[in-house]
C-alpha cells in the first residue's frame, strides 16, 4: 500500500462534513479510533476497521460492524491512546501517509497527546480540524503545499529539522537547522504554493483550512 493514504477517525472535533466525504472518497482505507465509529456512521460511512482499547466504542455498533464483515482491532494496553494505536496499524498494513479527523478540539490534553503522537510517527500525516491544517513531514521531498496567496502559516521543527530549505515564503530558510521553539512562528505564503525540503528530523506546519478541500494539496516531486 505504499503511496495510498489511509483516513483515520479520532474522537476529538470532527471537520466540516464536505472535507470528511473528500477524504473518505479517496482514501484507501477508513479506520476509526475506538468510540469515533459513531463518527463514521454519522457520516453515512462504514469503516474498514475500528482500532483501540474497545472502552468508549457502543457494543450494539460494534456488534454490527463485525456482522458486516469490518474488522476489530482491540488493543487493551493503556500505554498509548487510541490515535497511536490506529496509526500504528495503519503503517503495519504498509500505509505511507495517513489523514486524520478528530484529533483536534475537546480536552486540551487529548489534543497535545493526538498532535505530539503523529509528530513522534515516521508516516506522513495531515490532521484536519475546522479552521486548520496540521501536516507532519518527514525529511528529503521536497514537499509542494497548496496555498493561497497571502496565507499565514507556522513551522515548527520536532524537536529538530536539519538542512531545512523554504521557499515561496515571505521568510524562506536555505540549509538551516530549526529546533524546537518559536522560531517559524507566523510566516507568510507569496504564491499558490510553498515547497519544503530538509534532511533530519520532523517538522510540522500549521495552516489555513480552505473550502472546497483538495486531497492533493501536499504533493512530493
Amino acid at each position: 500500500m505504499a503511496g495510498e493514504t489511509a483516513l483515520i477517525f479520532a474522537c476529538g472535533e470532527p471537520a466540516p462534513e464536505a472535507v470528511v466525504l473528500a477524504l473518505a472518497d479517496e482514501a484507501a482505507a477508513i479506520i476509526a479510533c475506538d468510540g469515533a465509529l459513531t463518527t463514521c456512521l454519522e457520516h453515512g460511512l462504514r469503516p474498514d476497521a475500528v482500532v483501540g482499547d474497545m472502552d468508549s466504542v457502543e457494543q450494539d455498533r460494534l456488534d454490527e460492524h463485525v456482522a458486516r464483515g469490518g474488522t476489530v482491532v482491540e488493543r487493551p494496553q493503556q500505554n498509548t491512546n487510541d490515535l497511536s494505536k490506529a496509526i500504528d496499524w495503519v503503517h503495519e498494513q504498509g500505509f505511507t501517509a495517513c489523514w486524520v479527523v478528530g484529533a483536534t478540539g475537546g480536552d486540551p490534553q487529548h489534543e497535545w497527546a493526538n498532535l505530539l503522537t503523529c509528530g513522534a510517527s515516521s508516516l506522513r500525516i495531515t490532521c484536519i480540524s475546522h479552521t486548520h491544517v496540521y501536516r507532519f513531514f518527514s525529511p528529503n521531498g521536497p514537499h509542494s503545499i497548496e496555498l493561497e496567496p497571502g496565507d499565514e502559516f507556522s513551522l515548527f521543527a520536532l524537536p529538530v529539522a536539519e538542512e531545512v530549505v523554504l521557499e515561496g515564503a515571505a521568510f524562506s530558510l536555505s540549509g538551516e537547522t530549526l529546533t524546537m521553539g518559536s522560531r517559524g512562528l507566523h510566516n507568510t505564503s507569496v504564491g499558490p504554493k510553498v515547497q519544503l525540503s530538509f534532511k533530519h528530523g520532523r517538522l510540522m506546519m500549521i495552516h489555513p483550512l480552505h473550502l472546497p478541500w483538495k486531497a492533493a494539496g501536499t504533493n512530493e516531486a
